[in-house]
């Protein structure tokens, strides 16, 4: 009887997977090839789980994580049109700070920016206090997750942020094994922004970090809408 239930469960999730990748070609119109969509959506759902403790969602998860990540797969395969400046946010977990930093410069940029933020090990989820304390502020990071450091998303990025303890010094496996700093650095703008362990912290240590973020995320969006400022 239990193996019963193990198997319909993965027949299960696999029926979903296979959703998930024809809800991304048709999300994307077909321009991306199924087989693609596919194998990012099962990728996408791997990765998740290799930090994932409750993984009630994590289809649901990988489907909107490869909603994201084709596109930036679409653009360098030169099958999508590059639309807006890339920038992603990298911290050590993508807890918190790094998804703050990024939800902050997605709602001020209204689709004039692609943003997105990772972590070199992700966590299980999103820091809780950190939350609390960023909805306090106005910020919802309800809706993000904890998401891992992805060859498309440096190799995309026109700007990478790292904060904190965070650096690129991950190796991505390939023809050619190379480290994050190695692809962000192949005509990329990376950025290092300095930033306090939070953990254990109090809510007005935390609430200074998140104000510190605001006020260099309204300045990177200033300097990526106004390139000719810059310098």
């Amino acid at each position: 009887m239990g193996r019963d239930i193990e198997e319909f469960e993965l027949l299960n999730t696999a029926s979903q997977l296979r959703r998930a990748a024809v809800h991304a070609f048709d999300y994307y119109r077909g321009a991306i090839p199924i087989e693609d969509c596919q194998s990012i959506v099962e990728e996408s759902y791997e990765l998740l789980g290799q930090s994932a403790v409750i993984t009630t969602h994590l289809v649901a998860l990988a489907d909107r994580w490869s909603i994201e990540r084709l596109r930036r797969v679409g653009i360098l395969d030169n099958r999508l049109g590059r639309t807006a400046p890339e920038v992603l946010f990298v911290d050590l977990d993508d807890s918190g700070p790094a998804a703050a930093a990024a939800a902050l410069l997605a709602g001020y940029a209204r689709g004039r920016v692609n943003t997105g933020s990772a972590g070199q090990k992700p966590a299980a989820g999103t820091d809780p206090a950190l939350a609390r304390v960023a909805a306090g502020a106005g910020l919802d990071l309800t809706e993000v997750f904890p998401k891992a450091v992805t060859r498309e998303a440096l190799q995309v990025a026109d700007v990478v942020i790292t904060l904190g303890r965070a650096g690129l010094d991950q190796e991505y496996p390939g023809p050619e094994p190379v480290t994050g700093a190695q692809v962000a650095g192949r005509h990329r703008r990376v950025l290092h922004w300095e930033l306090p362990v939070l953990d254990g912290q109090s809510d007005d240590v935390v609430r200074a970090a998140i104000d510190d973020l605001d006020r260099r995320v309204l300045g990177l969006l200033v300097e990526l809408l106004n390139p000719s400022d810059r310098g």
